[in-house]
């Protein structure tokens, strides 16, 4: 009956909270693929371009960039770092923390 709960309760963990990677099966072996939130295309293609583009930045500290090719450097840092920020799997963080909490309780019992 424990172990039911347990399971129940773990599941619904999973559901909620491990969104950001959805396990796969190719032709080397299981692995993840992830996702990432953006409104349209060209939103997502802007971000790729500002990751060229700040990674430009840093390998050239700005010099021997055009400056249309690098119209607005603090504007792309920022779009990035943004974006990077989106990538922290938060949700995923929490359930680690849930699944000690179950964890000392499932062991409390044991003791």
């Amino acid at each position: 009956m424990k172990t039911k709960q347990i399971r129940e309760r773990l599941n619904a963990l999973r559901a909620r909270k491990l969104v950001h990677l959805t396990p796969k099966t190719g032709r080397t072996g299981r692995y993840y693929e992830g996702t990432y939130r953006v409104n349209t295309y060209s939103d997502l293609m802007f971000l790729v371009t500002n990751l060229i583009k700040v990674s430009v930045l840093a390998l050239e500290k700005n010099e021997g960039v055009a400056a249309q090719e690098l119209p607005d450097p603090q504007y792309n840092v920022l779009q990035v770092l943004l974006h990077a920020l989106q990538l922290i799997p938060i949700e995923e963080l929490e359930l680690i923390d849930e699944l000690a909490q179950l964890l000392e309780e499932v062991n409390g019992d044991e003791l």
